[in-house]
């Protein structure tokens, strides 16, 4: 029998990168996700001192149709460099602690350029390498039915390596794609790059989002689990650092957010799988998809896997559209949850497969929350439309009597008992028109003890009123604007002293 020595066919480089993502915005996230790693290592060799250190500079030329990502982190040594750059599917990344894990992701921009090139320096070397790929090249190997080379040959034949001289200080690593095909233009578009990258990398929440939201209510257990998370320093075109969209309100609805629930995904046998955190709003309606920021996002090393829409399927069957009702995050920190090679969903392990059941029981729980939600602001409704009639008479009296125990059964129900539920139905009270709901004689005497009382329903006084005398409509908008600005990236600890402040030049002004 003739021993037969087995083959790679090219085909396998037209599969890496040609054929590997359907989204052609995909490749930041690649090249992305790789100097998250570069960055790590830098800290844990001493490179660099911190994780804020490291930055990730993206420069999109659209004259000249030219995309670089370049990084801070340890860059790759002149004995490495062809290795590391043109062996294929050969990475010692595990997965675990790095966000890469095959070795394959960095051909993907080959597709949808003519050049592609590596340029490297490493601390301490006096020179710099670099990798260019012809791509013209590779696509007429690829494209001939005659020539048979393998994956290998494909790769040695249309790549050069090329030193230069260099501060030995020096450390970095440069992606660089040249001539971008005229069929993309969104990878030239900046803001369209830097809007998905708000979504998908790893960067950090908004001041306000961060100060007013997480700060208030993430507890120490989470608190920890958050710095872990890893947030980088990513921006496009020397730009500001890039920075999760998340605000204040639901940008879709006008929803305000009340608060941050947190929640774990803990097992006996694998430990802890992952954490996340959903905006408690009012739930008013679906957000619309024009809000780039709807829906629980699937999170590894705070790099998003797949699309907006990957955790949909473990809404129950006919509640789906459960996603819709949400901002919210699902972080990964089993090291043997893994990702698939495309990073659209999970590998299948066990960890996985538990990870699964547990989103699918939270999601059955968070379906009875927006459905609530509903059921209240409907009551709330009904009881403002009775107290609208210019006069209460003796059958409105009794179907506003009807309406309110309806509001307190609902209040009582199962479904209201958390925390979350709680905080909804509060905020849907505080709308009731302050007269509608009296522990007068009006009411049933066994209800009588179970309504809130008026005081807690009052609508909250506006802090500008006494300006309305003295001041015009828009000086006054500014005052608040102002205000407002400052509230938004005050920290919770310092509102107080903030409050006082805004009384204090209200009533100077006035």
């Amino acid at each position: 029998m003739t021993e037969h020595k087995s083959k790679v066919g090219k085909n396998l480089i037209s599969m890496l990168m040609f054929q590997m993502y359907g989204d052609s915005k995909l490749i930041y996230r690649e090249y992305i996700q790789n100097s998250r790693d570069a960055i790590n290592d830098a800290v844990q060799s001493g490179v660099l001192s911190k994780i804020t250190d490291g930055r990730i500079s993206i420069t999109i030329n659209k004259t000249d149709k030219i995309i670089t990502i370049e990084d801070n982190g340890t860059g790759v040594s002149i004995d490495k460099v062809e290795p590391v750059l043109l062996d294929i599917a050969d990475s010692s990344k595990d997965g675990e602690t790095s966000a890469g894990q095959f070795g394959i992701g960095r051909l993907v921009g080959g597709y949808f350029c003519k050049k592609l090139s590596f340029k490297t320096s490493f601390k301490g070397e006096n020179k710099a390498s670099e990798i260019v790929f012809d791509i013209d090249k590779i696509k007429n190997i690829l494209d001939d039915d005659s020539d048979h080379s393998t994956a290998t040959e494909v790769i040695d034949k249309t790549t050069d390596l090329k030193l230069y001289e260099e501060e030995a200080s020096k450390h970095y690593f440069i992606v660089t794609l040249e001539n971008i095909h005229p069929d993309y233009p969104e990878l030239l578009d900046e803001c369209v790059i830097s809007d998905y990258l708000k979504e998908v990398a790893p960067v950090d929440y908004s001041v306000p989002f961060k100060n007013q939201l997480v700060d208030t209510c993430v507890h120490d257990e989470y608190r920890d689990l958050h710095q872990k998370v890893g947030f980088f320093q990513i921006s496009v075109n020397n730009g500001i650092s890039l920075k999760k969209k998340y605000g204040l309100k639901i940008e879709g609805t006008g929803d305000d957010i009340l608060r941050l629930e947190y929640f774990k995904f803990e097992d006996e046998k694998y430990g802890l799988l992952a954490w996340g955190w959903y905006a408690n709003t009012p739930f008013s309606k679906q957000i619309p998809v024009s809000d780039k920021n709807s829906c629980f996002r699937l999170r590894k090393h705070n790099i998003q896997v797949g699309d907006a829409n990957i955790l949909t399927q473990y809404f129950p069957k006919n509640e789906t559209r459960g996603n819709k009702y949400f901002y919210g995050e699902i972080h990964i920190v089993n090291p043997k949850i893994k990702l698939n090679s495309a990073r659209d969903g999970l590998a299948p392990t066990p960890e996985s497969e538990k990870l699964k059941s547990f989103i699918r029981d939270k999601f059955d729980e968070l379906v009875k929350l927006y459905h609530l939600a509903n059921e209240i602001k409907n009551v709330v409704r009904d009881i403002n439309t009775i107290e609208k009639e210019e006069k209460l008479t003796p059958e409105k009296q009794e179907e506003k009597n009807i309406v309110l125990d309806k509001l307190y059964r609902k209040e009582k129900s199962k479904n209201a008992q958390s925390v979350a539920a709680k905080q909804v139905i509060e905020h849907y009270k505080q709308q009731v028109i302050a007269s509608s709901i009296e522990t007068g004689s009006d009411m049933p005497q066994s209800d009588k003890s179970n309504i809130v009382s008026t005081n807690n329903l009052l609508k909250p006084t506006d802090p500008y009123e006494s300006l309305k005398e003295v001041m015009s409509n828009s000086d006054i908008e500014i005052t608040k604007r102002i205000f407002d600005l400052l509230f938004a990236y005050c920290p919770k600890r310092h509102r107080d002293l903030l409050e006082e402040l805004r009384k204090k030049v209200v009533k100077d002004l006035a």
